[in-house]
């Protein structure tokens, strides 16, 4: 049961912390190249980036939370007798 919590918690994490990660790198270059429009040109990227590579993200995400809490990868699913 142990493995179960820790396996939803890294999925969480990984996901929205590389959606999050990536969509502010891409909206700080699309700010960047438009200064004029900074806000809505890094706005407007960031949410493309999460529509176009969130259901990738999440679903490798998904595998690398299965997978890592089930051989003990991921730190708290490494005990043996959970």
């Amino acid at each position: 049961m142990k493995k179960l919590g820790f396996g939803i918690l890294w999925f969480l994490a990984l996901s929205m912390g590389i959606l999050l990660l990536g969509s502010m790198i891409v909206g700080a270059i699309a700010a960047t190249n438009d200064p004029a429009n900074a806000a809505a040109a890094g706005e407007a990227a960031g949410e493309a980036f999460g529509k176009k590579y969130g259901g990738i993200i999440f679903l490798l995400s998904f595998v690398v939370a299965v997978i890592g809490s089930w051989f003990g990868w991921l730190p708290g699913t490494k005990s043996k007798n959970v």
